[in-house]
C-alpha cells in the first residue's frame, strides 16, 4: 500500500540524515521506502528554469517567488510520488525563516496535493542543534544562538499543529540525540507500523 509521510525538522536537527537511515533500515528489512528531499526538488525546478541558486539562499528571496516555487515543487514531487511504491517520505521544513518572518513550509495548497498520512518532527536539544550548525561547513546556516533555535523549534511545532488540523493526520515528535540517528530512525519506522 502506498503512503506519504512528511518528515520535518529545523536546520541542524539531522532530519535528512535520519531519513537516509530510515531508508537504509527499511531496505535491510525488505521494505519499500523512498525519500524525496523537497529542497533538492526545488533546486531541480530552478535549474529547469535556468536559475542557479543555493538552497540556503532561496529563503532570502521574495516571498511571492518562494510561494510560486513551493507550488511548482509540490506538483513535481507529487508526480514522483505517483511513480513510487510503498512508503514515500518527503523530507522538508515545517517553517522557513525568511527575512519577512516564518513562512509555512507546507501551506494548505501543498498539503492538498501531497495528502500526507503523518507528520514527523525530528528535533534535538538546542545546544546540539547549535553545535551541528556551527560544524556544518557545507551549508550557509543561520546564526546558531540557542534562543533563536528555541523559537524555530516552537514555530515548527505550531506549524505542525496547523498541518494536522488541515489534514486530520497525526504528528509524531522524534528526538535525534547526538549519535543516535539509528534510534530516531527506528522510532519513525515504529510509528509507521514497521517493526
Amino acid at each position: 500500500m502506498n503512503r506519504t509521510i512528511i518528515v520535518t525538522g529545523i536546520p541542524g536537527t539531522g532530519k535528512t540524515t535520519v531519513c537516509n537511515v530510515v531508508e537504509k533500515l527499511a531496505k535491510n528489512a525488505g521494505l519499500e521506502v523512498n525519500v524525496i528531499n523537497y529542497g533538492t526538488a526545488m533546486v531541480e525546478i530552478l535549474q529547469k528554469h535556468e536559475k542557479e541558486m543555493e538552497r540556503d539562499t532561496m529563503r532570502k528571496t521574495d516571498i511571492n517567488f518562494q510561494r510560486k516555487l513551493q507550488r511548482e515543487t509540490a506538483g513535481a514531487v507529487l508526480e514522483r510520488v505517483g511513480r513510487l511504491n510503498g512508503i514515500t517520505i518527503i523530507d522538508t521544513h515545517m517553517s522557513i525563516k525568511t527575512l519577512e518572518g516564518y513562512l509555512p513550509g507546507l501551506p494548505s495548497h501543498v498539503l492538498q496535493l501531497l495528502k500526507p498520512e503523518m507528520f514527523v518532527l525530528v528535533e534535538a536539544q538546542p545546544n546540539e542543534i547549535s553545535s551541528r550548525r556551527m560544524k556544518d561547513t557545507t551549508r550557509k546556516r543561520d546564526e546558531a544562538v540557542e534562543e533563536a533555535i528555541k523559537e524555530e523549534l516552537l514555530f515548527s511545532r505550531l506549524m505542525a499543529g496547523a498541518c494536522a488540523v488541515l489534514t486530520g493526520s497525526p504528528v509524531k515528535i522524534v528526538i535525534n540525540a547526538e549519535g543516535k540517528q539509528e534510534e530516531a530512525a527506528t522510532k519513525i519506522l515504529n510509528a509507521l507500523g514497521v517493526r
